[in-house]
């Protein structure tokens, strides 16, 4: 529903995952996206305005948090695993490869490191590595999880005025943040995952808050071109204007609430449709498949990568994701929803 009402937001979010790839590709695509790490800070804003948008009165209903949960954790799970599976297996395809390699690896034993990535825990101890040593991406998908389990449990609780307070505490957190990292590129690091709590602590219930404001009407209706917002995220996200931790708090904090409020009230032709519906199904396997086959491509080619190599391997990055979500996340989505239906009763003249 939301995707089909709310259509600008769908091209958003591919712009933010292909931001995000370039973001951590060698040069030239890392210079061409040089914010592009601003993307989930974007995603979080978006996600609580469409979780709000689809769950927020069924949860004021009384709907669960275990039922809210398991279908958070349907929608995340099975792209965030094969995200943790691929990174598995060129963990151990590069280890055999390059030998001579250095890896950051948290010390414990594969295993437990694959069992805790899958459960969307993250190394808490520093080690020199990521917070998630299979895939670096993971960490913003635990941070959603747990901020919707928190959502979950408080949303019947959660007026405006209390809202508005947890958007503003928030708020304070990124500017912390983005003084002391001199941007808001944190929260991946193991044993500094706390940044990416205190953004997501900002960016998603102000996502909630402005779904309220358009749901009340109180938001303004800004009718421009879908190109239009589009552009702007494109342009924050190459670091057009931007200037370092000042900067990203302002796009944070004002560019992307002012973006997506833009993309509420256009209503685009089929085709440019088709466009943004298929672009934002595929930036989550973006997203979430991206950094282990990134980081592999750098190390086997030991840094040295030409341009064309880079365009080439970028598209297949894009082929590979759309592969994943019509193959692998469409079926198994389609197939929880079969599930979800309820039965219709046999009458007892066909029981037997």
């Amino acid at each position: 529903m939301a995707a089909k009402k709310y259509q600008t937001l769908d091209g958003l979010r591919g712009i933010a995952a292909l931001a995000v790839v370039f973001y951590h590709m060698p040069q030239p695509f890392h210079r061409a996206a040089s914010t592009g790490y601003l993307a989930v800070d974007l995603f979080f804003l978006m996600s609580g305005f469409v979780i709000a948008a689809a769950y927020e009165q069924k949860l004021a209903e009384g709907w669960s948090v275990r039922s809210f949960m398991l279908v958070r954790l349907k929608r995340l799970w099975p792209l965030y695993a094969l995200g943790v599976a691929v990174g598995v297996v060129c963990f151990e395809a590069v280890r055999m490869v390059r030998p001579d390699a250095s890896f950051a690896f948290p010390h414990m034993p594969l295993a437990q490191a694959i069992v805790l990535s899958l459960l969307f825990v993250p190394q808490l101890v520093a080690y020199g590595g990521p917070a998630f040593p299979f895939n670096s991406a993971s960490w913003s998908l635990s941070v959603e999880l747990f901020g919707n389990l928190g959502y979950g449990a408080f949303a019947r609780f959660l007026h405006t005025r209390l809202l508005v307070l947890v958007t503003a505490l928030g708020f304070c957190g990124i500017v912390i943040v983005s003084v002391k990292s001199h941007g808001l590129d944190a929260g991946v690091s193991a044993g500094h995952v706390l940044p990416g709590y205190l953004r997501f602590l900002f960016s998603f219930p102000l996502g909630v808050l402005l779904f309220r404001l358009h749901a009340a009407g109180k938001l303004p209706a800004i009718a421009l071109p879908a190109w239009m917002p589009l552009t702007a995220t494109a342009a924050a996200l190459v670091g057009f204007g931007q200037s370092g931790a000042i900067g990203d708090v302002l796009t944070v904090a004002v560019l992307f609430p002012a973006v997506l409020a833009a993309s509420l009230s256009q209503s685009n032709g089929r085709r440019s449709a088709g466009i943004l519906a298929w672009a934002g199904a595929v930036s989550y396997p973006l997203y979430i498949l991206h950094p282990p086959l990134v980081q592999t491509l750098v190390v086997l080619m030991r840094g040295n990568i030409l341009p064309g190599v880079l365009f080439a391997f970028a598209a297949a990055i894009v082929l590979i994701a759309a592969a994943a979500e019509r193959w692998f996340d469409r079926p198994l989505q389609s197939w929880f929803k079969r599930l979800a239906r309820p039965r219709r009763a046999v009458p007892a003249s066909l029981g037997g």
